[in-house]
């Protein structure tokens, strides 16, 4: 019995009432086999199987017009995308030659230039991964030739420039090192050219063999009398001084100054460097590493306001000899030095001295604050490498009479000491009421500290610590509970209180409680001790009740 009548389905919708009839009809559909004509068991009769081959034979027949139509559609399609870039490209043209900013004088262009390039500088070797990584102000360059004349008339655009002369391994060699300075020290002078008469301000970081390295100092001290801001930091400096003196008498124009060298310096220079002497301008001064800064730096310390030491040596009575010539210093940062002073030597009055960075050994800070006197203080940061002492900081303190706002401490994070350590920053702030704005990185602050904001386990009557304390960052990275902190800081955000009772509410002149509360409380991993396994196992098989904590 033949179980197959062909069917077929014809109807053109609206939308393909334009396509041409040599063309497959797009919803022409084929009657789906039912279910039991499909099962494998089904064998169809011959008759059947003629129909379905002629069916086949069809479909066939339509699927291969229904490629055509395709091909001829994408290709009808290409052709359009085509025709519509073009005509983009054609109103970009022709927009572009009506566009406003070609009406802008070269003058307005170039203040326009000196804005997009704020903060922009001229680095050597160019870093970037492809050209469209450029930065200003090559990128100007590269728009069109009118502006790229008018970035090459701008001076100020390429005046800042920044040299990395630290060859690599693979640069020892002495061709490759030649190589590569000669390619800076033409990047050099073309910025040089550019920069007309403009300011400079420039860095120069400088690792390799001196006969390598001289040739741009050279080109740089030739434009000396325009020194602006000048950072050096190279090996072995005081082979350099020679190249430098050039320079003497001609930097007046000079503002800010960095010089600093490798640690493989340890002796100092016995021909002093006094290219920088006559600076009149000079007020920023920041040295790395230097052997007996006072006697080898020929400067005037007396007009320096910014002071930046770190790493350097100091011959005995060196400091307080330095810190007597500053006398105008308003900050003053000092990293990693070590200070040696006779017993005699008095403490220095810096009476214009206004904020103080210092980073050392427990034992060096102690030096530091000895021999300071700064009654204007108001910001004060403290960076223990080892274990904090703070007798001679709050005996400073005290005898300054100061009243900072601003107090950055971090302790040496030293298990074994922090409870002394701890002692001391709260005897240390007992002396520092004044401060509204304080930043912690402690241990186990809860214990000794974060009481004390709120006077509990102090006899009744006696302020909290920090009255005026509006912000207040805290990393502890051994809290064992966050509850007395919570405690604390809440009662803060409303008011003071004691364990006496409530101690004060704030005034409408005084500053509402804290207004800023920064947390990074974390602890140390609890231990681990993997062979307590097996003893559990034992104990658990023979019916033991056992108990480990950990932590």
């Amino acid at each position: 019995m033949t179980m197959f009548r062909r069917s077929e389905a014809y109807t053109t919708g609206d939308a393909f009432s334009s396509i041409n009839s040599g063309y497959p009809d797009p919803t022409r559909t084929f009657t789906p086999l039912s279910a039991p004509l499909l099962h494998s068991s089904f064998i169809p009769a011959p008759e059947d199987e003629s129909t379905i081959r002629e069916t086949i034979k069809e479909v066939h027949r339509t699927l291969t017009s229904v490629d055509d139509e395709i091909h001829r559609l994408r290709s009808a399609l290409a052709g359009l995308e085509e025709y519509r870039s073009h005509l983009h490209t054609t109103l970009k043209h022709r927009q572009a030659v009506i566009s406003p900013i070609r009406r802008l004088p070269p003058e307005i262009l170039g203040e326009i230039f000196l804005f997009a390039a704020e903060g922009c500088s001229m680095i050597w070797p160019r870093r970037h991964f492809n050209a469209d990584d450029d930065a200003m102000p090559w990128l100007l360059g590269k728009i069109c030739s009118y502006w790229r004349t008018v970035a090459l008339s701008l001076p100020k655009l390429w005046s800042e420039i920044h040299l990395d002369l630290n060859f690599s391994v693979a640069d020892r060699e002495l061709d490759d090192q030649s190589e590569k300075a000669n390619a800076a020290q033409e990047f050099l002078q073309a910025c040089l050219l550019r920069s007309g008469n403009e300011l400079l301000t420039f860095t120069v970081d400088a690792k390799g063999l001196r006969s390598v390295i001289k040739p741009i100092l050279s080109s740089l001290v030739t434009h000396s009398d325009r020194w602006k801001e000048a950072s050096l930091d190279i090996d072995l400096f005081s082979a350099y001084h020679v190249d430098l003196a050039p320079a003497k008498n001609k930097v007046h124009n000079l503002r800010k100054l960095h010089i600093g060298t490798s640690a493989m310096e340890d002796i100092p220079s016995f021909t002093p460097l006094d290219a920088f002497e006559d600076t009149p301008k000079l007020r920023e001064v920041s040295i790395t590493g230097i052997v007996q800064p006072f006697h080898v730096l020929r400067i005037p310390w007396s007009q320096v306001m910014h002071l930046t030491s770190k790493g350097s040596t100091f011959r005995e009575g060196e400091f307080t000899q330095i810190m007597r010539h500053t006398t105008n210093l308003v900050s003053f940062s000092t990293e990693g030095e070590r200070i040696l002073e006779v017993a005699s030597s008095q403490p220095v009055l810096l009476s214009h001295l206004q904020k103080l960075d210092v980073i050392n050994k427990g034992s060096y800070i102690s030096k530091t604050f000895q021999f300071l006197t700064a009654p204007n203080l108001q910001e004060l940061s403290i960076h223990a490498i080892t274990p904090f002492v703070a007798d001679q900081t709050v005996a400073m303190l005290t005898r300054s009479q100061c009243k900072p706002t601003h107090l950055t401490f971090r302790s040496s994070l030293d298990v074994n000491a922090l409870w002394e350590e701890n002692l001391g920053i709260v005897w240390m702030l007992r002396e520092l009421s004044s401060v509204a704005h304080l930043r912690l990185t402690v241990l186990r602050s809860a214990d000794n500290i974060i009481p004390r904001l709120v006077n509990r386990h102090q006899a009744a009557g006696v302020p909290p610590l920090l009255p005026n304390l509006q912000t207040f960052a805290l990393e502890d990275r051994f809290c064992l509970s966050a509850a007395e902190v919570t405690d604390a800081l809440s009662l803060r955000i409303k008011g003071l209180y004691t364990d006496a009772g409530f101690y004060g509410a704030f005034t409408d002149d005084q500053p509402a409680g804290l207004r800023s509360i920064n947390l990074q409380l974390s602890r140390p991993a609890a231990p681990k001790f993997p062979e307590l396994d097996l003893l559990k196992k034992v104990a658990e098989n023979h019916g033991v009740e056992i108990t480990i904590q950990l932590g």
